[in-house]
């Protein structure tokens, strides 16, 4: 079953954007362009390393809400 969240369906084209990037990497000898292939790789690494770090703090908070409640945050007064 496919998933229509926004969130997944980017995080899918960045991946295919990823494994393409690598395999043009992989055949690339020219110097310039293998230097601007491994940048483009990079950020798009980068930019998936974002979503999942960002959906592990969101489960790590809903958890933290199941357990606790709203107590999780207290006031600091």
């Amino acid at each position: 079953m496919r998933s229509n969240n926004p969130e997944s369906v980017k995080l899918y084209n960045l991946k295919v954007k990823s494994t393409t990037l690598s395999k043009q990497l992989k055949y690339e000898k020219n110097e310039q362009k293998r230097a601007e292939l491994e940048s483009e790789l990079w950020e798009v690494e980068s930019e998936i390393d974002m979503i999942y770090t960002a959906r592990e703090g969101e489960a790590h908070i809903k958890w933290l809400l199941s357990e606790f409640g709203e107590d999780v945050f207290p006031d600091r007064d």
